[in-house]
């Protein structure tokens, strides 16, 4: 690569410089994101479905578009500059050849690197879709399980009135077998007691009411 435009000088922003000088900040920029970018891809081969191995990945490539974007950028500056050079004399037609295909060469590594960088972030996108799913799915469950809650509790109050009003008409029954065995003592202590058959209001309520209510 450095070889095509080995002894082209370029002019950018007034000053005459080799190209391969001015190129040197951004390509060193470009094989460390490179190295970064095989590290996290070797990753996730083991971790396909990381979503922070996915964001970096993302990122990384987004920065080797812009870095390649500035590489394009200042060939196509020392592409313009060596119409003229070539013109006079001062480049020969070996080294124009080479620089016009050290920009197609890079125009095909940026075309692919914007095109990764979009797969990317497809792809980044879709798991956070998936995650938004699940995580509606989940809020679902939960609402569900909160009615569940509430009409079990509906049935559980439901079950408790009925086991209280069963419990308050034993009572009040034995409340009134009270008072008619309070009443009807005497009735019924003159036709059942001499034979032996009532043993009292006091402790058989519901007995001397059978009583009262068999005269």
């Amino acid at each position: 690569m450095a070889s095509r435009i080995q002894g082209i000088t370029v002019e950018i922003g007034g000053d005459t410089t080799k190209l391969t000088t001015a190129l040197k900040g951004v390509n060193s920029e470009i094989r460390n994101t490179q190295s970064q970018l095989r590290d996290v891809e070797k990753l996730l081969k083991l971790d396909p479905g990381n979503t922070e191995l996915l964001s970096q990945k993302q990122r990384l490539l987004n920065e080797e578009v812009q870095a390649t974007k500035e590489k394009l950028e200042a060939l196509k500056t020392a592409s313009e500059q060596a119409n003229a050079a070539l013109e006079q004399g001062t480049i020969s037609k070996d080294q124009y050849d080479a620089l016009q295909r050290e920009i197609i060469a890079t125009e095909h590594v940026l075309e692919d690197l914007e095109e990764q960088a979009e797969q990317s972030a497809v792809a980044l996108q879709k798991i956070a879709n998936a995650g938004e799913s699940l995580k509606s799915a989940g809020d679902k469950v939960t609402d569900v399980g909160k009615k569940m809650s509430v009409v079990s509790a509906g049935i559980v109050a439901a079950g408790t009135a009925s086991t209280k009003a069963a419990l308050d008409f034993e009572d009040a029954m034995a409340k009134v077998s009270t008072i008619f065995c309070f009443q009807f003592h005497q009735t019924c202590e003159s036709r059942f007691c001499r034979s032996g058959r009532c043993v009292g209001y006091s402790d058989h309520h519901f007995e001397c009411l059978w009583h009262f209510i068999a005269v």
